[in-house]
């Protein structure tokens, strides 16, 4: 069993539905060849634009979802003991139920929706978000104050699909007001995909981070796509004057400009991570044939701020990250690092 961290989450939930696109159908069930690549789905519909076009999308499997859900699901699986809040469905939906035995969950909501499409090379996540529009200050403030205790005496607080989540800026700011002082434990915050928020929002959220840092070792966390956004928003100019930086360089630009703890960047091919003293990075992975990569990115969350519990250096943290997503993609399930 791994140490007894004992990790909030919050504040989303979702019920995944895993489906392939398929190319040629030659028989009833699975007997199909699959479309790949997602350009070849993009060319199949760019095809029928001024006409029309059918794609049959195959159901593979259907699984607890959202950020928050997975990375509970992953870090409970090295024995952290994981409060997870979200909207897990009124009553929880029979789906949840199955949560590792390490996670208390506690629902505020319906849950959200989504089809992931999955190719070779990336997923489409096709995502029904309306309800959690019901999740705001007001409606879970109860809840958040019964459990003010647990939630501040714990080593990690987790923040997840903040983009998804429309209210989360004042439910954030309710929990700073009421959290103790203790910089050796940490917040994480996902803001998964913010692309489709306004600026101000955005803006918003960055100033957040920076409070919370007051109070807590604060690390945020970013995929390839979500950090050219940030870097962009921080300062247009960067990714002007240099189009493809590396990650190292992109990764220290939005640690510096946003002047949090720290901010870790992860692509197939390479992650990076920086503080205000220094910088690591790791080659990355590729899988050619992929068991699943949706949840592949809170699985390296998971192994990198598992790893940072432990005070492990960020090359270390970086490298765990890797092992645990890697394994996912290419198994469907979760690495147990005391018996790899």
């Amino acid at each position: 069993m791994g140490e007894q961290f004992s990790v909030f989450i919050g504040f989303d939930g979702f019920i995944d539905s895993i489906l392939v696109a398929v190319d040629q159908r030659f028989g009833p069930g699975r007997h199909f060849a699959k479309i790949k690549k997602i350009q070849q789905f993009a060319e199949r519909i760019a095809n029928a634009a001024g006409k029309s076009t059918n794609i049959e999308l195959f159901p593979m499997e259907q699984r607890v979802g959202g950020n928050g859900p997975i990375l509970a699901q992953a870090l409970a699986h090295d024995g952290l003991q994981i409060m997870l809040m979200g909207t897990l469905g009124l009553p929880m939906d029979p789906l949840f139920h199955n949560l590792s035995s390490n996670i208390v969950p506690i629902t505020i909501g319906q849950p959200g929706m989504t089809n992931a499409i999955e190719f070779d090379d990336g997923k489409l996540l096709l995502g029904i978000t309306h309800p959690l529009d019901a999740v705001h200050l007001k409606t879970i403030a109860p809840i958040l104050t019964e459990n003010l205790a647990k939630i501040s005496s714990c080593d990690l607080l987790c923040f997840t699909n903040w983009t998804m989540m429309i209210y989360m800026n004042e439910i954030l700011h309710f929990l700073w007001e009421n959290l103790t002082i203790h910089r050796q434990k940490i917040a994480f915050f996902d803001l998964a995909d913010p692309e489709k928020r306004p600026q101000r929002d955005i803006q918003a959220m960055i100033a957040l981070m920076q409070r919370y840092q007051q109070k807590r070792f604060t690390i945020l966390g970013l995929n390839l796509k979500e950090a050219e956004q940030i870097a962009s928003l921080l300062d247009h100019r960067f990714l002007e004057n240099d189009p493809k930086p590396s990650l190292v360089d992109l990764c220290v630009f939005i640690q510096n400009r946003m002047q949090i703890d720290e901010v870790f960047v992860h692509d197939y091919t390479c992650c990076a991570a920086a503080t205000f003293t220094q910088s690591a990075w790791v080659d990355g992975f590729f899988v050619e044939h992929p068991k699943t990569t949706t949840g592949a990115g809170d699985h390296f969350n998971a192994g990198y701020l598992h790893a940072k519990l432990q005070q492990k250096p960020l090359k270390a943290c970086l490298t765990q990250a890797y092992k645990i997503s890697s394994h996912f993609v290419k198994t469907g399930t979760c690495l147990t690092l005391e018996t790899e």
